[in-house]
């Protein structure tokens, strides 16, 4: 029988696992999933996620494809998988897509979230980096707006960088009510710890502890070792997966 790719749309909350990608002898979103996969389809499976979120870190719309010789029918997949996983691990949405579907190269670009929260709040331990102390929001911006501009982002990354391409980030939205802070980057791609890295020195500004021309200067430098500050892994969501429509529509032949 021919093969049948499956895409998921995943959620979870990362508190209690080592990020996605399966290591031995931890609990990972991608062990976790493959494991119930195995059992419903009676063989191994390998689920290909978008990226890898680390660990604590949080998603609202990661993806992940599968491959098998087994057709069945994405609702029972959906129910099976939302029955059996735990419940801070949530599949939001299952369907056949086209055999050249793959989640990670056929992405055109990622958002992703970062919260801040300035006053005390238990619904967001975990779920947020807490700061009591007060930042300049006008500093933040800037510090946001000269990141982006920049032309390299080597700097805000960590370990080896093993594409040559230029990360384009598209947009960053900020959303201040006086209590809670949402930082929103949205880019071509993203290299590891880069959200994290700009939140970090971006904090800082706020704090007049680094100056723009401090930044700038990071930035200019393209060395990682420079770039010291990271904001943690809790406050950090991966929020959606973008992609071409057509390359998720399957089309009759299957």
């Amino acid at each position: 029988m021919e093969k049948v790719n499956y895409y998921l749309k995943i959620a979870y909350i990362g508190t209690n696992y080592f990020g996605w990608q399966k290591q031995p002898n931890k609990p990972t979103i991608q062990q976790i999933i493959e494991d119930k996969l195995e059992i419903l389809f009676k063989h191994k499976i390998k689920l290909i996620g978008s990226g890898r979120t680390d660990a604590k870190v949080h998603a609202l719309g990661q993806v992940a494809n599968f491959k098998t010789d087994l057709d069945r029918k994405p609702i029972e997949i959906y129910k099976y998988l939302n029955a059996t996983l735990p419940r801070d691990i949530a599949i939001l949405d299952v369907k056949k897509v086209p055999l050249s579907f793959h989640s990670r190269f056929s992405a055109k670009g990622k958002t992703y979230l970062y919260k801040i929260y300035t006053k005390p709040n238990p619904f967001l331990v975990n779920r947020g980096w807490y700061i009591s102390r007060n930042f300049d929001i006008t500093k933040i911006i800037d510090a946001l707006k000269v990141i982006k501009d920049s032309d390299c982002k080597i700097s805000m990354s960590k370990g080896e960088v093993k594409t040559k391409r230029k990360v384009e980030i598209r947009d960053i939205k900020l959303k201040f009510d006086g209590e809670i802070l949402d930082i929103e980057i949205t880019a071509s791609h993203f290299l590891r710890y880069m959200v994290r890295k700009i939140v970090g020195h971006a904090i800082q500004v706020g704090f007049g502890k680094l100056s723009i021309e401090d930044l700038k200067e990071i930035l200019n430098s393209k060395e990682q070792a420079k770039a010291i500050y990271i904001a943690p892994p809790e406050g950090l969501y991966l929020k959606e997966v973008y992609y071409n429509p057509e390359d998720l529509v399957l089309n009759e032949k299957g």
